[in-house]
């Protein structure tokens, strides 16, 4: 009896250190707090999961980041033009084979990009959420002199002004990961069944390095997911124009110009005058399996005080 008293007690107490075990682990991938600063035109962000910097000034918006966690590779994506082109087979994806640029691409300018400061949210003195933006009003001239380049389906309009506000959105509840709003106004359409295309270039090099250079090791695509290492790019395959969804379609492939690494280009149909708002997904692909909401952890912690308290009696008789 004395033995299978002792055998008992050991099993109550395996599994109490079994959870114990598994419950600190867990509460750690929650992560803490979401430390974030700005400094001489750069942003940082960081979380347990996620190391972020998002540059406005002198370069086109510049989202560079990594694990904090495993610091080897670091990836770049930039926001470097937008440009109307035609939909040839009027299947919304820009294929840059087939459908053909109007006018010259707008490159993103790279000063004047205006800093709104940081907007927080805290809970019990921890910050879990951090937001931001970046904003710049650029005129864009479709005609260009002196480019020596045939651009095809010349515009007959003059320049006008373009607005763009990048809107950066980070929370604990995601913590591996930040998405951007993108806020364009002011675009003034050629053709009516033309489409709207955004071009953003995905590079990784060593870590520190201010500029990707290199292409992005096994860049690929899964669904609405661009893939690279540890790294991803998410599009969303709806965007909004006065409250009004329009159809997002997404491609990939060199360049419309001399950018290095891979190039994504995100297509909006027509949406006239309007607004457009749009939001996509930077993120690190998690390594700390899986991670328990503070509810489930509660009930873990829960369960070991009930069974202490089972040893204990087990003990006393």
């Amino acid at each position: 009896m004395i033995q299978m008293n002792l055998n008992r007690k050991a099993t109550l107490a395996f599994f109490a250190l079994m959870l114990v075990a598994i419950g600190v682990p867990l509460a750690a991938a929650q992560g803490n707090s979401v430390e974030y600063q700005y400094s001489a035109g750069i942003v940082s962000l960081t979380t347990d999961d996620i190391a972020i910097k998002v540059t406005g000034n002198n370069q086109a918006p510049h989202f560079h980041w990594w694990d904090p966690n495993t610091p080897a590779v670091d990836y770049h994506v930039m926001f470097v033009k937008m440009f109307e082109a035609n939909d040839t087979n009027t299947d919304g994806v820009f294929e840059s084979d087939t459908d053909q640029v109007i006018g010259a691409p707008f490159a993103l300018p790279t000063t004047d990009w205006n800093f709104s400061d940081f907007v927080t949210v805290e809970d019990e003195g921890t910050t879990t959420e951090v937001h931001f933006n970046f904003t710049t009003t650029a005129e864009y001239d479709p005609r260009p002199e002196g480019t020596g380049t045939d651009y095809g389906m010349l515009p007959s309009k003059p320049a006008f002004n373009v607005s763009i506000e990048v809107r950066v959105h980070m929370n604990l509840t995601n913590s591996g990961e930040m998405k951007f709003d993108l806020i364009v106004d002011g675009w003034d359409w050629t053709y009516e069944d033309s489409i709207l295309v955004l071009q953003f270039t995905v590079t990784e090099s060593a870590h520190g390095q201010l500029q990707g250079e290199d292409e992005p090791n096994g860049f690929q695509r899964d669904g609405t997911k661009f893939q690279f290492d540890a790294g991803y790019f998410e599009y969303e395959e709806t965007a909004f124009a006065a409250n009004n969804s329009l159809e997002v379609k997404a491609s990939y492939g060199e360049g419309i110009g001399m950018e290095a690494g891979e190039s994504i280009y995100l297509a909006f149909e027509n949406f006239g005058d309007e607004t457009l708002e749009y939001d996509p997904i930077l993120g690190i692909e998690s390594s700390t399996g899986f991670v328990l909401d503070n509810t489930t952890l509660a009930l873990i912690g829960g369960a070991v005080v009930v069974l202490l308290l089972v040893i204990v009696v087990v003990k006393r008789r």
